[in-house]
C-alpha cells in the first residue's frame, strides 16, 4: 500500500509541476505580448501615427500643433454652447436659478449678453431687485450691470448649467424702512455658499418721511456677501467711503443665532473703530437691545442701548476720553431723525481736544454735522477745564438744526472772576463756504481778579462788568473779523454806566497774530489803555 501510496503522490507532483510551468510560461508571454502592445499603442498616440499621411510628410511638431489646434477649436466651440440658447427662456431660467440659489428676486431684461472671457458669464443690463416676488415695483437696488458667472460643466445644456458666483456693478441701493426690513430678514437666513459681488455702486439712506431727500450717502468700492459653512454665518463685507471718509464694514449673522448681529466699521483715516452687537427680543415685537464700542485718538466710549419703535435710549459705561470718564445718556428718534443727549466730563485738555478735531475736520468739510436732514441736541458738561487759565469748567450746548451747527447758550465759567455766554453763536454754509458767526459776552463777577490776570496797571482800569464781542471767521481760513466790541454794554442797560464802544479802536491785524498768553496780555494792556484816554 505504502508503494502505491507514493506512485500516486510522485505523479501528482509531476503532473501539478508540469501545468504550473506552462500556466507561468503562457502567463509571462500574455504579458510579453501587453506590454509590447501598449508601447506601440503609446508610441503611436505619442508620435501622432494616427495623422500620418503617405501623400503629405507631417512632421511631429506639426501634428501636435494640429491637434492642438483642433483640441482648442473644440473646446471654444463647447464654450460658446451658450450663445444658441433661447433668449427668451434664458430670462426666465436665470431668473428661476437667482431666486432658488440666491433667495433674490429679480426683474431681469431682455438685454442679455453671454461672454466666454475671463470665465463664462451673462451679462445682462439694467436689473432691478425687489423686496416682493410679487410686486415688480417694490424696487430696492437698480443695477447697471449684473455678470452670472456659470461652471463650465453642462454649458451645452440650457437647464443644467450651474452659476459659480454673480457680480453686480454701478448700482443704486436705496435703503428706507421697508428695504431694510427686508434686508434684514435677508440676512437671517440661510442664503448660498457662492458669492454675492458688488463693485462701483451707491447706497443711499432714505427717511420714509422724506420722499426726495437723502438723509445720507455711501459709496462700495468692492463688497461681497456669502454664507460660510463651516462658521454657520452669514458674512458681509464692504469698502467704500461716506461722506469721503474710507470705510471697512464687516457684519456678521450667525445662522443659529438669528436674533443677534455683530458689526464691525474701521474709518483708518479716523482711526476709529466701532463695535457694535445687537440683539432683538423674540417675544417682543420692534424691541432690540445691545452694545456699542467707539475707540478713537486714544478714547473708548461703550453704550448700551434699546430699541423701541423706533426711539434709541442710550446710556454708557466704563467710557473715557483721553483717560477721563464720561457718562451719556440719551434718546435719539430714528423718523424723523432727533438726537437729545446729556454728556458728562470730569475733565478736559482743550489743547489735547482741538488736535483731535483736526483730524475729524472733514465732517464739517462733507457736510456730516451741516447736513439739513442731522438733527440734534448734546449739552456737555464739563467739571474740569485744564491748561486754561480763564475758565475753571465749561457747559457747551451743541445744536444741530436743518444744516446749522449752534453753540448758542455755551458758558465757559472762572468761578472767581465770572463767566463767557455765547449769547448765539452759528457755524453754518454761506455760499459754499462754512462761516462762525457769534456774540459773546463776558461777565465779570470780581473785576480785581479780571485785571490780575491780564497784568492791567491800576491806572488803566476802569469799572469793569462786561465785554460783549461779535466776531465772524471763515473757518478755511486763519483771519477773523471783529464786528463789535463794547464794554459794560448790559450794565449800560441800568443807565447807571455808560456803554463803551471799542469797535474802532481793535486792530485785526495784530488779533489775527497774537500767538500765545503774553501776546494776549500785552493786547489787552493796549486796548484799556486806549479805553482809559478816551474816557
Amino acid at each position: 500500500m505504502k508503494k502505491i501510496k507514493a506512485k500516486i503522490v510522485n505523479s501528482y507532483n509531476r503532473y501539478y509541476l508540469s501545468i504550473s510551468k506552462n500556466i507561468k510560461y503562457k502567463t509571462n508571454k500574455f504579458i510579453q505580448y501587453l506590454t509590447i502592445a501598449a508601447k506601440k499603442i503609446f508610441f503611436f498616440i505619442f508620435h501622432l501615427n494616427f495623422m500620418k499621411n503617405d501623400k503629405v510628410n507631417i512632421s511631429l511638431f506639426n501634428r501636435y500643433l494640429i491637434l492642438l489646434i483642433v483640441l482648442l477649436f473644440s473646446f471654444l466651440f463647447y464654450l460658446s454652447t451658450p450663445g444658441l440658447y433661447n433668449k427668451l427662456e434664458l430670462q426666465k431660467d436665470l431668473t428661476k436659478k437667482l431666486k432658488e440659489e440666491f433667495n433674490l428676486n429679480t426683474a431681469l431684461s431682455a438685454n442679455i449678453t453671454y461672454k466666454i472671457l475671463p470665465t463664462p458669464n451673462f451679462e445682462i443690463s439694467n436689473v432691478l431687485l425687489n423686496t416682493n416676488n410679487s410686486n415688480s415695483f417694490d424696487t430696492y437696488a437698480q443695477i447697471k450691470k449684473i455678470k452670472i458667472y456659470v461652471y463650465v460643466k453642462n454649458l451645452h445644456n440650457q437647464k443644467k448649467f450651474k452659476i459659480k458666483n454673480i457680480f453686480f456693478s454701478e448700482g443704486n441701493f436705496n435703503i428706507d424702512s421697508n428695504s431694510f426690513n427686508y434686508l434684514n430678514n435677508y440676512l437671517k437666513n440661510k442664503i448660498s455658499n457662492k458669492k454675492i459681488k458688488i463693485i462701483k455702486s451707491k447706497i443711499f439712506f432714505k427717511d420714509k418721511n422724506i420722499e426726495k431727500d437723502v438723509v445720507s450717502l455711501a459709496s462700495i468700492n468692492k463688497a461681497y456677501l456669502i454664507y460660510d459653512e463651516k462658521k454657520n454665518n452669514v458674512k458681509m463685507k464692504i469698502e467704500g467711503s461716506i461722506f469721503n471718509t474710507n470705510y471697512n464694514l464687516t457684519l456678521l449673522r450667525n445662522f443659529y443665532k438669528k436674533n443677534s448681529t455683530e458689526l464691525i466699521i474701521k474709518f483708518r483715516k479716523l482711526n476709529t473703530i466701532i463695535k457694535n452687537i445687537f440683539f432683538k427680543e423674540p417675544d417682543k415685537q420692534n424691541y432690540f437691545k445691545g452694545r456699542s464700542s467707539i475707540k478713537f485718538l486714544g478714547s473708548e466710549i461703550n453704550t448700551k442701548y434699546n430699541i423701541l419703535d423706533g426711539l434709541i435710549s442710550v446710556t454708557s459705561e466704563k467710557s473715557k476720553i483721553n483717560n477721563e470718564n464720561l457718562n451719556i445718556k440719551g434718546k435719539i428718534n430714528t423718523s424723523p431723525f432727533f438726537f437729545n443727549l446729556d454728556i458728562n466730563l470730569e475733565s478736559l485738555d482743550p489743547i489735547k481736544f482741538i488736535e483731535g478735531l483736526s483730524r475729524i475736520k472733514n465732517m464739517l468739510d462733507d457736510k456730516i454735522l451741516l447736513n439739513k436732514n442731522l438733527n440734534g441736541k448734546i449739552i456737555l458738561n464739563i467739571d474740569t477745564v485744564k491748561k486754561i487759565k480763564f475758565i475753571d469748567k465749561a457747559k457747551i450746548v451743541l445744536k444741530v438744526i436743518n444744516g446749522k451747527l449752534s453753540f448758542s447758550n455755551s458758558e465757559l465759567i472762572s468761578g472767581k472772576i465770572g463767566k463767557i455766554i455765547f449769547v448765539e453763536s452759528n457755524i453754518s454754509l454761506i455760499d459754499g463756504k462754512k462761516v462762525l458767526k457769534s456774540k459773546i459776552l463776558f461777565e465779570i463777577f470780581n473785576q480785581k481778579r479780571f485785571y490780575q490776570k491780564l497784568q492791567i496797571p491800576k491806572n488803566k482800569r476802569i469799572k469793569l462788568y462786561d465785554i460783549y464781542l461779535e466776531i465772524e471767521k471763515d473757518l478755511n481760513s486763519d483771519e477773523l473779523n471783529v464786528k463789535k466790541l463794547f464794554f459794560n454794554k448790559e450794565k449800560s442797560k441800568d443807565n447807571l454806566n455808560k456803554k463803551i464802544d471799542a469797535t474802532n479802536l481793535v486792530n485785526i491785524e495784530e488779533i489775527n497774530n497774537l500767538k500765545n498768553w503774553i501776546e494776549l496780555k500785552k493786547f489787552s494792556s493796549q486796548i484799556f489803555s486806549k479805553i482809559y484816554r478816551i474816557n
